[in-house]
Formats: C-alpha cells, sequence, structure tokens
C-alpha cells in the first residue's frame, strides 16, 4: 500500500512547478518543498527515524522535525479555513515582523552593531510604519483550534513539539539528565517516519483542496 509520503514525493515535480508568489499559496509551496527536503534528507541518509533512533542521531533528527513541525502548524492554521487564510497569512507577517524587529533592535546595540558594521552584514531596514498586529496565535492555541482532514484535533503534536523543542536546546544529555535525577535517565525518541507520513497526509489534502478551489 501506497504511503502518505511516498504519494507526496510523487507530487514533488508538480510542487516545484507552481508559482511561488508572496502570498500564502507560495508560502505553502515553498514549505512543502523544504519538507521535501529536510525529510527526505534524513530519510535517504541512514538515520533511524523509529524508537531506535540513536542518542547522536537525535541531536540532528529531532531538531529538524521540530522545524518542520512549527511550520506544519503554521500551514494547518492558516489553511484550517480557506476564507479566513489571507487574514490569518496576514498576522503571520505581521508576527514575521516582530520577530525581526526584535532581532535589528538586539543587533543594533553596542557592542553587536560593530559585528555587523565590520563584516558588513547587511540586513533590511526595519519599516518604522509597519503595522505589527494582530499577530499569529502560539502553537498551543492553534492546536486547540485546528483539526487535520478528518476533522480531528492534533493536540497530541503538542507534546511531540515540546518534547523536540526541549531536545532542540541541548537539555536532554545524559550528564544533566543522570545528575538532576540522581539515577540514569530516558529522554523520548520521536518517531519521524510517522510525524513525515501525518504531515504528508496533511499537506496533500491542502493541495487537492486548493486544485478543487481552482488555486493552483
Amino acid at each position: 500500500m501506497t504511503t502518505s509520503y511516498e504519494q507526496f514525493e510523487k507530487e514533488y515535480t508538480n510542487i516545484r512547478a507552481l508559482p511561488q508568489n508572496g502570498n500564502e499559496i507560495g508560502f505553502f509551496i515553498q514549505e512543502c518543498l523544504r519538507f521535501h527536503s529536510i525529510s527526505g534528507t534524513l530519510k535517504n541518509g541512514g538515520f533511524s527515524l523509529d524508537a531506535t533512533c540513536s542518542p547522536d542521531e537525535r541531536y540532528i533528527t529531532h531538531i529538524l522535525t521540530r522545524s518542520l513541525l512549527e511550520n506544519f502548524f503554521t500551514i494547518l492554521y492558516l489553511f484550517d479555513d480557506l476564507t479566513n487564510t489571507a487574514d490569518r497569512y496576514d498576522k503571520l507577517k505581521n508576527t514575521f515582523k516582530v520577530d525581526y524587529k526584535k532581532l535589528m533592535t538586539d543587533l543594533q546595540k553596542s557592542p553587536w552593531d560593530s559585528v555587523l558594521t565590520q563584516n558588513s552584514l547587511k540586513l533590511e531596514p526595519i519599516d518604522p510604519n509597519w503595522s505589527l498586529t494582530p499577530t499569529m496565535p502560539n502553537v498551543h492555541d492553534i492546536l486547540l483550534q485546528v483539526m487535520n482532514q478528518h476533522g480531528n484535533k492534533l493536540n497530541y503534536l503538542y507534546v511531540i513539539y515540546r518534547i523536540s523543542s526541549f531536545d532542540t536546546h541541548g537539555r536532554s544529555l545524559e550528564a544533566i539528565l543522570n545528575s538532576v535525577f540522581g539515577k540514569t535517565c530516558n529522554f523520548p525518541v520521536l518517531e519521524g517516519d510517522r510525524i513525515f507520513e501525518v504531515i504528508a497526509s496533511e499537506y496533500l489534502a491542502i493541495l487537492n483542496n486548493l486544485r478543487q478551489q481552482g488555486l493552483i
């Protein structure tokens, strides 16, 4: 039986040929391509994407999977209801502006500003006329309101997201775990193949919906 991920791979050439405009559909298309690139690298790179994943592999698989999950939640939020997609994309752009403003405000302070100047690092300036509200809800709140193609909540993915986030920040090394708890400890291993299957299935559903609506 063909998996959703295998079906998604068959769609890859078609997805790549779609226009990548600066709107919400262009954002979705580019994320589909990013998903294919990252998940394909892990699946074809000899990494264990099940419960047998070693700590050394997990340092890579958990971090990259977490990156995919974050934008997956954003895509679900954007396309949960096509009548709200454009408005929600505006919220995503406002969230980007807030994050970018924090980045630039921080880097333009002394002594970090000298690093930018000395290395000729060019970053786009902040537009003082930017509207910064309203912004996207956080991951927790997104997962409380969106549903998958079958009308089911995806709350369980929040647990996976939080575990992968903890690991992304390097907090799951055995040395600190064992020291804090005073015993040999385990840290959950995420099964990447199952996560990729969920993402592929939902992206295919969104693609089909956009086609049916004549939007791609």
